[in-house]
């Protein structure tokens, strides 16, 4: 018995179709995985190529965009400044008083408070000027007369009217310092006011006067620029001449008595010498002296004196000049004071004239405070005080990958306003803030 053996070439096919299906259908779909895979690498390196083609976020605008220089663009601020003006209405709808309205201004206000102490003092000035000529026409006055006229001891002591000069004499000293207050730049809140703070009450006014109201800026057009009458000027003249005339009425009185008792002073002198004498040879001359010595002074009196009919003597002359020298000595006094308060009020005028670091005298701050005085008192009369916080804007760029980039712009305002009237009481008061949107350059 023989055996074949066999060798294999080629490998076997299975027998079972089923696995023969399963083995196709893993193969396609190798190749379909190797297909995506390719694909999906195509994909790739395209998306890094148009990558590498688009600029960079940071990258500025592409040329013939617009660009921006300084930190305040016209455009936003222009934005800025209409935001301004919306603002501003709504500020003077606050103003609901019925009287004039005065911008606040700090130098003018100052003024007007100064104005104040220097109004009642110079008006309590003229009352006790008016006191001391009341005084002096009821007590010094006819006292100065009556020694001139008749007998000492008719005439009355007026001690009163010679001490009131010293109380004067101090009101006129406060007059002259206070006009220290119209040289001096005191320093106020809010009396730094910037451009953008003349633009607000610029735009304000314009609103108020708008709406019928009468408005006054003390800082751009004071008050009273022509003044046809003044009640400062008028007391200021009056007390002036009632100052003079007191002095002038004094010193003539003075001067009359202090000549009568010279003369009683001669004649006495040529009395005693007279009584003194032993020389029957100098006898003529004593008696012809003391003669002419009492004719003087007898012609010296406005009315002779009681007892006319008797001649005067040694006993009576001495009398009559005891009198005369001791009111003197009060008199002097009187006389003295007065002439200080002239002097000091010499130069209280003076400082009134002095031109002040400003540029103007103190005088026509006074006058300027007295005509804006009379439209603070005028009835629903208020002061308006606008100061800016915060006025302009901004730009923002925004940059894309097609147009390259573009510029917004952006404006805002902040202000804040206190209303209030002459007394210091607010009436209203707040901060009115507004802005804008992003726009872009179309204006």
């Amino acid at each position: 018995m023989s055996t074949n053996a066999t060798t294999p070439t080629q490998p076997q096919t299975p027998v079972d179709p089923r696995l023969a299906a399963l083995q196709a259908q893993t193969a396609i779909l190798s190749q379909q995985q190797q297909q995506q895979d390719a694909r999906l690498k195509i994909q790739q390196d395209q998306q890094g190529s148009l990558t590498n083609m688009l600029p960079a976020s940071t990258a500025a605008p592409q040329s013939g965009a617009v660009t921006v220089s300084g930190n305040n663009p016209f455009d936003s601020q222009k934005l800025a400044y209409t935001v301004l003006q919306s603002v501003a209405g709504i500020v003077a709808q606050k103003v609901t008083t019925t009287g004039p309205v005065l911008i606040y201004d700090a130098t003018e206000m100052n003024s007007l408070v100064n104005y104040q102490a220097v109004s009642q003092i110079l008006n309590s000035l003229q009352e006790q000027i008016s006191e001391l000529k009341t005084a002096y026409s009821g007590g010094l006055g006819p006292e100065i007369k009556a020694l001139l006229s008749q007998q000492p001891q008719t005439a009355k002591r007026a001690i009163a009217a010679i001490l009131i000069p010293g109380l004067l004499l101090g009101s006129l000293k406060t007059l002259s310092d206070l006009m220290g207050m119209f040289r001096t730049n005191t320093s106020i809140a809010f009396s730094s006011f910037t451009a953008d703070d003349v633009a607000l009450v610029a735009a304000v006014v314009n609103e108020l006067i708008a709406a019928g109201k009468t408005v006054y800026e003390p800082a751009v057009m004071p008050l009273g620029v022509i003044i046809t009458a003044s009640n400062f000027s008028a007391t200021l003249s009056q007390v002036q001449k009632d100052i003079l005339e007191l002095q002038q009425k004094a010193t003539v009185g003075q001067a009359q008595l202090q000549q009568l008792s010279d003369a009683l002073g001669a004649f006495i002198q040529a009395d005693q010498a007279l009584q003194a004498n032993s020389d029957p040879k100098k006898n003529a001359e004593l008696t012809a002296a003391r003669a002419t010595a009492a004719r003087f002074a007898e012609g010296l009196f406005t009315q002779p004196p009681t007892g006319s009919n008797t001649p005067l003597d040694g006993t009576s002359a001495s009398m009559l000049k005891s009198h005369r020298d001791q009111f003197l000595k009060e008199l002097g006094l009187f006389v003295t004071t007065i002439s200080a308060m002239v002097s000091t009020f010499n130069t209280f005028q003076t400082s009134l004239m002095a031109v002040t670091n400003t540029g103007s005298a103190a005088i026509t701050a006074i006058l300027r405070a007295e005509k804006l005085m009379e439209q603070v008192e005028t009835a629903g009369a208020s002061i308006l005080l606008v100061k800016t916080s915060v006025l302009g804007g901004s730009v923002v760029t925004r940059l894309n990958m097609f147009s390259g980039g573009h510029l917004l712009y952006t404006g805002g305002a902040v202000v804040n306003y206190t209303l209030f009237e002459a007394n210091g009481r607010v009436i209203a008061s707040g901060v009115v803030s507004g802005d804008t949107a992003e726009k872009k350059d179309s204006f």
